[in-house]
């Protein structure tokens, strides 16, 4: 004799609004939830169900190019003892001041073990033009000290390009929000106030391309990524022709260790255009967040960017500037003493306002 077992399976099903529970309305043939008066429809509790999915990123493995022996023989690389920045330029040039920390003693050595980028970006701005934006950014940074701005310091700015991971792929989200909408009014005896509840739910597919992530230790990322956006429009195949006039650092950091920030920069990015369709809501919290993405592609590319390093008081001050933009970031030092004068002069305009308006109340 032959024994059957049965397994029976009860799916419980929660209002995503307020929690009460759902039941199947056969005149709708949708899920009702009596607490809070709302209706599902099947398709909204299969996105539901999905909510649980956990975000997946897939990117495939870069594998690097070689330098062919005579590229290697134009190049000349440079080593800087106080920082080890490992530099590159084209053999007819020579270096003297480290781009990243001024260090004035640079080390001549052979090229060799260099991987070649798979692109490159060219300088569009040439050295005048971003001296110009640097001063023109010091014009707008408040208490600057007056022998900051030294002519001969910045006419030691270099043009580098900077080594980055380019990122592209192809993203799917499924994101929920909980939201609220607040509606206030009165009569004559009570204030009332009406909160009702709502599940956004938001589906969808986003390409990305050249995400970058720069691969430079020396680099500060936020410094980086304030002088973005890069136009990739004006990348174009490597040529070693391209860094003649210039610097090129290698990069210490590889593909796999910049993975992790490019699924930062793709979940940030997709979150945000997501979160921009939700207006019109009091109030709108993140419920849920699937962010998936296949046929990551990496490359390897070089990025304009001029660097300066000022040394003032005992402190060093980095600047980064776009070689395509202009755009400058950077961090100011202040005059203590000229910080001090505006807050004791404004100090003084408000009280002599004060005595103004006390005069013109006792007339």
């Amino acid at each position: 004799m032959r024994k059957c077992v049965v397994t029976e399976t009860v799916q419980n099903y929660k209002c995503p609004c307020c929690g009460s529970p759902l039941s199947f309305d056969g005149k709708t043939q949708n899920m009702h939830c009596k607490s809070c008066g709302n209706d599902f429809s099947a398709e909204t509790m299969q996105q539901l169900e999905g909510e649980n999915k956990k975000s997946h990123y897939d990117w495939d493995n870069y594998e690097p190019r070689s330098f062919s022996e005579a590229e290697q023989g134009g190049f000349a690389s440079y080593t800087c003892p106080s920082c080890g920045a490992e530099i590159t330029g084209d053999d007819s040039m020579s270096a003297t001041v480290c781009p990243y920390c001024g260090n004035s003693t640079i080390v001549q050595g052979k090229f060799e073990g260099a991987a070649r980028p798979d692109y490159i970006v060219p300088f569009k701005t040439d050295k005048k033009s971003a001296m110009e934006a640097f001063e023109n950014a010091c014009k707008k940074a408040p208490f600057l000290p007056n022998a900051f701005k030294n002519r001969k310091k910045i006419e030691e700015m270099s043009g580098v390009y900077v080594p980055f991971w380019m990122f592209d792929c192809d993203c799917e989200a499924d994101i929920s929000y909980n939201a609220q909408q607040v509606s206030h009014w009165s009569d004559s005896r009570y204030d009332y106030t009406k909160i009702d509840h709502f599940r956004l739910i938001r589906s969808g597919s986003i390409g990305f391309e050249n995400i970058p992530a720069d691969a430079s230790k020396k680099t500060d990322d936020t410094y980086i990524e304030a002088v973005e956006p890069f136009d990739c429009s004006e990348a174009v195949d490597f040529a070693p022709g391209y860094i003649s006039g210039f610097l090129a650092e290698k990069y210490d950091i590889s593909a796999e260790e910049r993975k992790q920030r490019a699924n930062e920069r793709v979940k940030r990015s997709t979150e945000e255009m997501f979160r921009s369709t939700t207006g019109g809501y009091s109030a709108v919290e993140t419920a849920s967040s699937y962010i998936g993405f296949s046929g990551g592609k990496i490359r390897y590319a070089l990025l304009p960017i001029w660097m300066l390093n000022i040394k003032y008081g005992d402190k060093s001050y980095r600047y980064a500037i776009n070689g395509q933009t202009g755009k400058v970031a950077g961090d100011y030092p202040v005059d203590k003493r000229k910080k001090r004068m505006f807050f004791l002069k404004t100090l003084g305009i408000a009280y002599a306002a004060a005595a103004v308006i006390v005069l013109l109340l006792l007339k």
